[in-house]
């Protein structure tokens, strides 16, 4: 169990600017493709106030902040 420890933490702690851009593509994908699973706000704490297209919004622009901050720190 050990092992399978240091494997990930050295996977993460070496390509962590990778997994933040995968994460960030998903989130512009996910907001774009309006899959449920991201954008349902029903079931949420702030489900009145965040609308279907407001949480589409706030994670099409999550995604890019992600994906910039993770391009800048690659290259």
């Amino acid at each position: 169990m050990a092992h399978m420890d240091d494997l990930l933490t050295r996977i993460f702690s070496e390509y962590r600017d990778y997994i933040w851009l995968l994460f960030g593509l998903i989130l512009v994908v996910g907001s774009v493709r309006n899959w449920n699973w991201l954008c349902d706000p029903v079931g949420k704490p702030d489900y009145l106030l965040l609308t279907r297209g407001m949480l589409r919004f706030i994670f099409f622009c999550l995604g890019i902040l992600l994906i910039g901050c993770s391009l800048y720190f690659v290259i």
